[in-house]
């Protein structure tokens, strides 16, 4: 649950839980989470960060985590509204990096591809768009009427039943069930990740990705090999999404990379950070 270094800001796109760590000036670092776990999936690597000499915020996504979960329709347009709108007060001078796990790499691409002026780089870990892993009850849960009587019925257990995928360490598994628990029975948390996913392009971003690309943002992209949750695309589909990408992709290692190796991510995002620090509103101590 939220801590005291967290804290709230009622947005127009819903009231907005956030942290923000780090010398004020110095360039700006946004982690935005995926489609089910809150801000603390950063923990650890934010952290990190931050003690490099960077500004880090880290926001619960609406619907999820501590932040509100109005009666909207869950779409590109919601997340990006509320991006921006969260850079525009905590944040609102110069380019920021944005650095996303899976289904935030989609709400990032997107807020790129429609203010390419503000963004300094992308960091994609283990991003959704190339098709993801769903279970039998979850693609059930996509049909309307049906979906929506099967996740009131089951939607807390199946989404626990997804965190084995994240890792094949207990001790991170177990980490993140105690921690998500009170998430996800928490109201409109799963009516908003329903509409989430029938409504995002979990499955083919590789023209939204592409454009940014194009584009010439500096962007950077760590898997796992092992990630069950969004397994590594083929490399041709890949590549023809990110052509001029730099990837990192960590052996023996599921969908959290920066959880299982944090010493060896952290020190590529570092690398990749101070190479694209130019032009951002400051340099890291």
């Amino acid at each position: 649950m939220p801590d005291l270094a967290d804290q709230f800001l009622d947005l127009p796109a819903g009231r907005t839980h956030y942290r923000l760590d780090g010398p004020a000036g110095a360039p700006v670092v946004v982690f935005v989470p995926g489609a089910t776990l809150p801000m603390f999936v950063w923990d650890g690597l934010a952290d990190t960060i931050a003690a490099g000499g960077y500004r880090v915020l880290r926001y619960d996504l609406i619907g999820r985590g501590a932040s509100a979960a109005p009666r909207i329709t869950y779409d590109a347009d919601a997340f990006d509204r509320q991006l921006t709108e969260l850079l525009d007060r905590v944040e609102p001078a110069g380019p920021v990096h944005l650095v996303a796990l899976a289904f935030g790499a989609l709400i990032t691409a997107r807020f790129a591809d429609r203010r390419p002026e503000r963004v300094a780089s992308l960091t994609y870990v283990a991003p959704d768009g190339f098709g993801v892993r769903m279970s039998p009850a979850v693609r059930l849960m996509q049909r309307p009427v049906l979906g929506d009587v099967l996740l009131a019925a089951v939607g807390t257990a199946v989404l626990l039943s997804r965190l084995p995928d994240y890792s094949d360490r207990p001790e991170i598994v177990q980490a993140l069930r105690s921690r998500f628990r009170p998430y996800a029975t928490a109201p409109g948390f799963q009516r908003a990740v329903l509409s989430s996913v029938r409504r995002m392009p979990v499955h083919d971003a590789g023209a939204l990705y592409r454009r940014n690309d194009d584009r010439g943002v500096p962007t950077l992209v760590l898997w796992g090999r092992a990630d069950r949750v969004t397994p590594l695309p083929d490399p041709e589909r890949l590549r023809l999404a990110l052509p001029h990408a730099g990837l990192r992709v960590f052996d023996e290692t599921g969908h959290l990379p920066h959880a299982e190796r944090p010493a060896e991510v952290a020190t590529a995002l570092t690398a990749f950070l101070q190479a694209n620090t130019a032009g951002t509103s400051g340099t890291p101590d």
